[in-house]
């Protein structure tokens, strides 16, 4: 049964124990605390490790997640140390494998043996360790009537992590067959739309000395991930020799970057030359003593959010 969503008390196959061999036999009570999320029954501890370890030798995912901190003490580090051995061995010597985990609820949160997870939610500012949200654009799994995100809420979503040297592993709500609700595909599409052409910003990229400025402050910490953004909100990345300053909304005047002013005291390197993703017009600019001010051409690539890229 639910034992603390909407559906508290309604039965299920999982609890019933003729389905024991599919689910799991019954093991604990009901769920009332997040520190107790994780069982202490010692026999579904190792058919845990054992189903993860089948589905670890023989699918090799890249990422493997928990929600939650590392569960079961010895029974799951052995599992993650061996995760990355094994990920070790199949990459000729190089860990390519990645360990999420919270720093919140049940299990053990050991900061350098995973990359730290955020649920619905971001980090204050720079972390000088990679991390990662995980959210969904709609419910974890199709819900009528829920409220989808647009591809407007997780552009500016995910400039603010990449931002801060995060990742963001994003959830795509499909029916019970597979398919995609419409509002799925819509926000696919336009999320492709603007990645195909601000992409730069994004991949491969890394955080620069400060994260951004801007008038809004993003509430940190899990499941607060509602923040607003305007315009004047921009987010920094670095690639190369190249600075890209996103807009966390549609500019309708004149960008100013005040970090590279002159006299910010961030950047000794003079401005070269300023492009906007996605737009072959040459852009007028000025870097003065207070801002980098960035003349708009007469029309954006996007009304999401618009990437400069900035050489020095």
């Amino acid at each position: 049964y639910d034992q603390m969503w909407p559906m508290l008390g309604a039965s299920y196959d999982g609890a019933d124990p003729k389905y024991a061999s599919l689910y799991h036999r019954a093991h604990d009570e009901a769920y009332r605390d997040a520190r107790t999320w994780y069982t202490t029954d010692k026999r579904f501890q190792q058919e845990w490790f054992n189903r993860i370890t089948d589905l670890l030798t023989h699918y090799q995912p890249d990422l493997l997640y928990s929600d939650g901190g590392i569960p079961f003490g010895e029974v799951g580090r052995t599992l993650v140390a061996n995760y990355y051995n094994a990920s070790i061995a199949n990459h000729g010597g190089k860990l390519e494998a990645v360990y999420d985990h919270k720093d919140i609820g049940s299990g053990e949160f050991i900061r350098e043996a995973g990359v730290q997870d955020v649920e619905r939610g971001v980090m204050e500012s720079i972390n000088p360790l990679p991390w990662q949200t995980d959210t969904s654009i709609g419910d974890w799994f199709y819900s009528e009537g829920y409220k989808y995100k647009t591809a407007t809420d997780v552009v500016h979503m995910l400039a603010d992590i990449v931002s801060k040297n995060g990742n963001l592993l994003l959830n795509v709500v499909q029916y019970p067959d597979g398919s995609l609700p419409p509002e799925a595909m819509q926000f696919l599409q336009e999320m492709a739309e603007w990645m195909s052409v601000n992409g730069d910003a994004i991949y491969g990229t890394r955080p620069w000395k400060i994260f951004g400025e801007g008038p809004t402050k993003a509430e940190a910490g899990h499941f607060k991930e509602n923040t607003v953004y305007t315009a004047q909100d921009i987010r920094f990345t670095t690639k190369g020799n190249a600075l890209y300053a996103t807009t966390l909304g549609t500019p309708t005047t004149a960008v100013r970057i005040q970090s590279l002013g002159r006299k910010a005291g961030l950047e000794t390197r003079p401005v070269k030359a300023v492009a906007l993703l996605g737009s072959k017009a040459p852009l007028r600019w000025e870097q003065t003593d207070d801002a980098l001010v960035i003349q708009l051409p007469a029309s954006l690539p996007s009304k999401i959010a618009s990437s400069f890229q900035i050489r020095f």
